[in-house]
C-alpha cells in the first residue's frame, strides 16, 4: 500500500493535467479561435489526420486500454469477448466526427498551410520525433510523480504510521513503513 503512493501522486497528476488539457480556456474578446469564413473541407481534414496517423494512434490508444481492462477483468470474460470488442473498436469511423471540430477552428487556408509543413521535412521530422518526444516526457512525468509521492508521503509519514497503528489489529506485529519506492 504504501509503496503505491507515489504511484497515486503520478496518476492525480496525469488526470488533473487530462482534465486542463480538455477543458478549453474561457474566450476572450480578442480571440482568435472564432470560426473561420472559409472552414477546412472535409478531404482537407482527411488528408491532414491521415498525414498525422490519427487513426493509427487512436486504435493503439484504445488497444492498450483494452488490454489494461482485459488484464483487470474477471476471469470468467471469455475471450470471444475481447477479440469481438477489439474488431469493434476497430471498426469505428473516428474521422468523419472530428471533422466539425476541424471546421470550427480551421479555415480552408490554415488547413493548407498544416498540411503543407506536416509533408515538409521538417513537419515529417516532427511527425517521426513525436513517438520519442513523449515517451521522455512521460518519462519525466513518471520522475516528478515519484518524486513527488516520496516528499508527500515523507511529510505525512508520522501520521499515516498513527493510521496504520490504529487500523491495525492487535493480535499482529505492526509492520514498520518504508519510502516508497518506485
Amino acid at each position: 500500500m504504501i509503496r503505491s503512493i507515489p504511484r497515486l501522486a503520478l496518476f492525480l497528476t496525469l488526470l488533473v493535467s487530462a482534465a486542463f488539457a480538455q477543458t478549453p480556456p474561457a474566450p476572450s474578446a480578442t480571440s482568435d479561435l472564432a470560426p473561420p469564413a472559409n472552414p477546412a473541407t472535409p478531404d482537407q481534414i482527411r488528408e491532414y489526420l491521415n498525414i498525422v496517423s490519427y487513426t493509427q494512434s487512436a486504435h493503439k490508444v484504445m488497444g492498450q486500454m483494452l488490454n489494461a481492462s482485459r488484464s483487470t477483468a474477471a476471469p470468467y470474460i471469455p475471450a470471444s469477448f475481447w477479440d469481438d470488442m477489439n474488431k469493434s473498436l476497430l471498426e469505428i469511423d473516428l474521422v468523419t466526427p472530428a471533422i466539425p471540430a476541424y471546421q470550427k477552428y480551421f479555415s480552408q487556408q490554415d488547413m493548407a498551410a498544416t498540411i503543407a509543413f506536416y509533408k515538409s521535412p521538417a513537419g515529417q521530422r516532427l511527425l517521426a520525433a513525436q513517438p520519442f518526444i513523449a515517451s521522455s516526457a512521460g518519462d519525466l512525468l513518471r520522475s516528478a510523480g515519484q518524486q513527488v509521492g516520496q516528499q508527500v508521503f515523507e511529510r505525512h509519514r508520522a501520521e499515516i504510521e498513527e493510521l496504520r497503528k490504529k487500523a491495525q489489529p492487535a493480535s499482529t506485529s505492526p509492520a514498520t513503513p518504508t519510502t516508497p519506492h518506485p
